[in-house]
């Protein structure tokens, strides 16, 4: 049976207001339904990239980077996005991942493109992204206790480093050899210009053999060396937009001394080599950057042997210990009868015996002793006797329970070489040992990223273009 029905005017002129309504209402539902999609893919996309973080500089160094040359060896921040786009169309259309009968995409949204607007690579600012993040793990894990002290050290040897004993001992000894030519002519016409051979002469004749010679004899050192194309110190390398706001340069004091103690950490030395390592001596590479472990070596030793030639010079020129060389002095002026260069004779003959004490103490050093910076009498190791003959007693010694060990002078080095010289050989030694690793062959540091902010391009099929900016990085 049917029913007659029928509407009024009135109805039929407010059921169009109620549908336009409720499309009106469904359409924004769905565009704000899609907006919060896109922005939730595109999260999960951006996390899944930085989950992609260099596996051997965590497990070597701690810090988490993004290599964007993802085991290729050629970095490029197009992969990056490459990679952002995959992970992105992936959360938009999960069906496709994964089979679910019956299925349907509502949305049917699909990312057409993705761009990096900024990404900090580590090598940018001349390692100041690197250092950033270093500087951030070592406030994470460690108090300032380690940093000031290391800090301290490095003041108390700044002004060691001020003097060149040698320079000084050379025109001592020239005034002195001058002075005596000059006197023996006015004295004796017949006079054949030789002087008789003082102390000074003997040790300064030893002098051109090198400290790390003598100071290392009967040591096995290594012979490992670096090229340049390992070292990013020494080439062209790719650029990023540095460190982003709110992040600051880790510029102060207490930022470096955190520096030098990561350095410490993290790095080998001559008697802590670290294992696998493209050079041995690393802490000593960054601090003289030749690439030759020998020859970093060889230029660490004799820089520790000037700051020590400057505690020692200063020392014996105010201890008792002077009136040995004094009277020595004293019978070398008798012999020449010129009792007036007694003074200058002491003088050079103390520089000489500060030398040989101080290429003692390399050696005490390396063998794994502690030398104070300022010494007493009681941790003098070179008896005035064996001037001539020290280098035959180098192993004739006592270490100071009190003094400073080779790894705490390399730590105070650091702290005068400064921390952009540290950064910049700190980044050859990373490159090249994460090198050595399975997969790793052609890592380069200038390939990572701490970050991105990422705009994310969607289009759908039922019509609409979307795009997102997000910022995700590592803290």
């Amino acid at each position: 049976m049917q029913q007659k029905g029928y509407m009024t005017v009135y109805l039929s002129l407010v059921m169009g207001v109620i549908l336009s309504l409720v499309l009106a209402v469904t359409a924004a539902a769905r565009q704000n339904t899609i907006r919060m999609y896109v922005e939730c893919c595109a999260d999960m996309a951006l996390d899944s990239a930085l989950a992609e973080y260099h596996r051997e500089m965590l497990e070597q160094y701690d810090l988490f980077f993004i290599d964007t040359a993802y085991g290729t060896g050629d970095p490029s921040f197009h992969r990056t996005e490459e990679h952002i786009l995959e992970y992105m169309n992936k959360n938009l259309n999960p069906a496709e991942e994964f089979s679910i009968s019956g299925a349907l995409d509502i949305t049917g949204l699909t990312a057409e493109g993705a761009s990096l607007l900024r990404a900090g690579v580590a090598t940018d600012g001349g390692g100041e992204v690197l250092k950033y993040h270093i500087v951030q793990y070592m406030k994470d894990i460690s108090g300032m206790s380690l940093a000031e002290s290391i800090l301290t050290e490095g003041e108390q040897l700044k002004s060691l480093r001020e003097r060149d004993m040698e320079a000084e001992w050379d025109s001592a000894d020239a005034a002195l050899k001058e002075e005596i030519t000059g006197r023996k002519r006015l004295q004796d016409e017949q006079w054949n210009g030789e002087i008789p051979e003082t102390p000074s002469d003997a040790v300064k004749a030893t002098r051109g053999e090198g400290v790390l010679g003598a100071a290392a004899q009967g040591m096995q050192l290594s012979a490992a060396t670096l090229s340049d194309a390992q070292r990013p110190s020494r080439r062209t390398l790719n650029q990023g937009t540095g460190l982003s706001e709110p992040k600051e340069p880790a510029e102060g004091m207490a930022e470096n001394g955190l520096l030098y103690a990561y350095i410490m950490d993290k790095c080998g030395y001559f008697g802590q080599e670290k294992e696998n390592s493209a050079l041995c001596y690393q802490v000593e590479h960054i601090l003289q950057q030749t690439g030759s472990d020998q020859e970093n070596l060889k230029k660490t030793a004799r820089e520790l042997l000037v700051l020590r030639e400057a505690a020692n010079a200063g020392f014996l020129f105010s201890s008792s210990l002077r009136g040995q060389a004094r009277e020595a002095a004293g019978v070398i002026a008798a012999i020449l009868l010129m009792p007036e260069v007694t003074d200058a004779i002491e003088t050079v003959i103390l520089f000489a015996w500060a030398y040989a004490e101080s290429v003692k103490d390399i050696r005490i050093l390396l063998k794994g002793g502690k030398v104070p910076v300022v010494k007493s009498e009681a941790d003098w190791n070179t008896p005035f006797s064996q001037l001539l003959t020290y280098r035959s007693h180098l192993d004739s010694w006592q270490s100071a329970e009190n003094g400073l060990s080779y790894r705490e002078y390399l730590a105070a080095l650091l702290v005068l070489h400064g921390s952009d010289h540290a950064v910049n050989g700190l980044m050859d030694i990373m490159e090249s040992d994460i090198r050595r690793t399975t997969g790793n062959s052609d890592f380069r540091l200038d390939g990572l990223i701490d970050g991105m902010e990422a705009e994310i391009f969607v289009t759908g099929k039922f019509g609409g273009n979307y795009s997102i900016q997000r910022t995700y990085e590592y803290e």
